[in-house]
């Protein structure tokens, strides 16, 4: 087995990326991307979030029976239940996540403490069943620097292995990185934190390099930068960043790179384009609709309609009970809660369904034997 490298690469192609308009993996696909994410040599793949979807489990299911070198990661919300199937999947590792911030507390309807007593709950249910945990701090770029410090502080305090560190929407610079690990300094070792940027403003690869050169201990990326909205850093750019730092005779062991060339072309296979040309603010997690939903900041970094864009959220097996009602209520359909988790059921089982546009939505509910309202 080859050496691990010094800085480590957490890949999330079969999670993040599955998130992005255009994109879907049939689970033998997903099982080819996860053998050749392990020929490359990345440290972690997360593989999913198991309680979004049937077929998300099973895949999951089936990754792990493979026996891969890198340690798999499967989410999992501040919940239990949600926490207890992933170790009955047969996982080591858990990614939980929260934002802490005021808005994500608005977001949360939790107080602060609430919120708190949340994460030590979740992160002692892992615990318990002898799970790894690698907690993220979502939208920790808008979040007060001493916030921050008190929350990686006490997370280091319930025995959290891993910390990450999310600029969910994209909004920062490399000089912010820089700040932040001024301020970090003597609080907060940079060097035990990952790093998860994502690239609504095209920052995302120069941050990954400011992250890389702060001392990050690990950097999250995609294949083709898939992901949420404008996805995130790619992981054969980063790639071939570390490998030249090797070459150079820096201190990062070479990653195999041979079979970078199949896995891009197995994800770009998976891709449909006409959908994937629109995914500036096209919202298909159901976390992240509930969020806009609530409060479009939540997860868009500007106003699409204020800048000639249009928002679009995405009907596809992701969609939680909140999307699915504002969708239905959108189209003029009257539901109620027995049809509502049935129809969720369902849509949830068809891993092919993938609509954004409301009139398409529109059929496609009528075709689910639906009634429009009367006026």
């Amino acid at each position: 087995m080859k050496a691990q490298p010094d800085i480590e690469v957490l890949d999330t192609t079969l999670r993040e990326g599955e998130q992005c308009y255009g994109v879907f993996f049939p689970i033998d696909v997903k099982k080819k991307i996860a053998l050749l994410l392990d020929e490359i040599g990345v440290s972690f793949i997360e593989v999913g979030h198991p309680a979004a979807a049937p077929s998300i489990g099973q895949a999951i299911s089936e990754i792990v029976k493979l026996k891969l070198r890198s340690r798999l990661i499967a989410h999992a919300r501040l919940d239990n239940d949600e926490i207890r199937l992933v170790h009955d999947l047969g996982l080591r590792w858990v990614g939980l996540f929260s934002g802490i911030s005021e808005r994500s507390q608005r977001k949360y309807r939790l107080t602060r403490q609430a919120l708190y007593h949340k994460v030590e709950k979740a992160v002692s249910c892992a615990k318990a069943l002898g799970l790894f945990v690698k907690f993220t701090c979502e939208d920790a770029s808008r979040t007060s620097i001493p916030d921050l410090i008190e929350f990686y502080s006490h997370l280091a305090s319930l025995g959290v292995e891993r910390m990450s560190y999310a600029d969910t929407l994209g909004m920062l610079r490399p000089s912010d990185l820089e700040r932040t690990k001024r301020l970090f300094d003597g609080k907060i070792p940079f060097h035990e934190l990952h790093f998860h940027f994502h690239d609504d403003f095209g920052y995302a690869y120069r941050n990954a390099l400011k992250a890389i050169e702060c001392g990050a201990r690990c950097i999250d990326a995609t294949l083709l930068g898939i992901g949420e909205r404008m996805g995130l850093v790619s992981l054969e750019r980063i790639l071939a960043t570390l490998n030249r730092s090797s070459r150079k005779g820096g201190s990062v062991t070479s990653y195999n790179v041979d079979a970078v060339g199949e896995a891009v072309a197995l994800v770009d296979s998976c891709i449909n384009y006409e959908h994937f040309r629109d995914r500036r603010f096209a919202h298909k997690s159901g976390i992240h609709i509930n969020g806009i939903i609530k409060d479009a900041s939540h997860y868009e970094p500007i106003d699409p309609e204020r800048h000639g864009f249009e928002r679009l959220v995405v009907l596809s097996k992701f969609i939680g009970k909140s999307g699915l009602c504002m969708l239905l209520s959108r189209c003029g359909f009257k539901h109620d809660e027995r049809n509502l988790r049935l129809m969720l059921e369902q849509i949830k089982s068809d891993d092919n369904l993938e609509l954004a546009d409301l009139e398409e939505i529109r059929r496609y509910f009528i075709g689910k034997g639906l009634e429009p309202q009367t006026a």
